[in-house]
Order: structure tokens, then C-alpha cells, then sequence
């Protein structure tokens, strides 16, 4: 599985390569990605270099968004849903079209993941 992605000061995105293309068709890779909702440490993939490391001084992020592909490859044949952190509610919720439904957070690693988005955690650590 190929992994994509884009780190920033506020917020970072993962996107996996679920699908292929050959010569004769598209395929979808199924396999269930492994990771955390919460306290993804970036720290490891930061310079080394210690003004790098001293002006990035929270490293952690949190998911606050997994949107899943569900269904056959190809263009019209599957369909999309997101899973949604609301932060107020402290509560995740899950979408598709018009329906809204909660969501347990156990819920979110099963699901094949295509796209997360992750927050930077701006919490000061005691």
C-alpha cells in the first residue's frame, strides 16, 4: 500500500493508494490500515537539526476526519462516506448524502480508510 501525504503547522492529510490501474482494468486494495485517533507523534519526522526541533514544539496530531471509499472501483460504481470528529460535541458522527448517524470511535480503525485528515494538538503537555 503507497502512502501520500502532507504535513503543515496546523494540519497534516494522509491519502493511501486503494486503487490500481493496469492495462486491462482498475483494482481496489481492501486491506484495513492499523493506526491511532489520537496522538499521532510527528516528532520522529522532524529534522534533527535542534532549531527545527525547538520551533515545532507540539508534534502531535489527533484525526478529525476519515473519509472512506466503499464498494467496486472504476468511475460511478462506488460511493463515499466520512467519518467526522465534532470537537464541541466530543463526538464522532458519520456521513453519507443526507444521512447522519453517531458513531462509535472503535468504528473508525474497521473501516478502509481512503483519505484522513489530522489536527495538530496545541495542548501543552505537563
Amino acid at each position: 500500500m503507497v502512502f501520500g501525504g502532507h504535513w503543515s503547522l496546523v494540519c497534516c492529510y494522509f491519502s493511501l493508494q486503494r486503487f490500481t490501474k493496469n492495462n486491462f482494468f482498475v483494482e481496489k486494495n481492501h486491506t484495513i490500515v492499523n493506526f491511532p485517533i489520537g496522538d499521532l507523534d510527528m516528532a520522529e519526522f522532524l529534522s534533527s537539526d535542534p532549531a527545527v526541533q525547538d520551533s515545532h514544539p507540539f508534534t502531535k496530531y489527533n484525526l478529525c476526519a476519515n473519509i472512506v471509499h466503499d464498494g467496486e472501483p472504476g468511475a460511478g460504481k462506488g460511493t463515499y462516506r466520512v467519518q467526522l470528529h465534532h470537537r464541541g460535541a466530543k463526538q464522532w458522527f458519520e456521513l453519507q448524502d443526507l444521512h447522519v448517524t453517531n458513531l462509535l470511535p472503535q468504528m473508525i480503525t474497521l473501516a478502509e480508510a481512503y483519505i484522513q485528515i489530522w489536527e495538530l494538538d496545541t495542548t501543552p503537555t505537563s
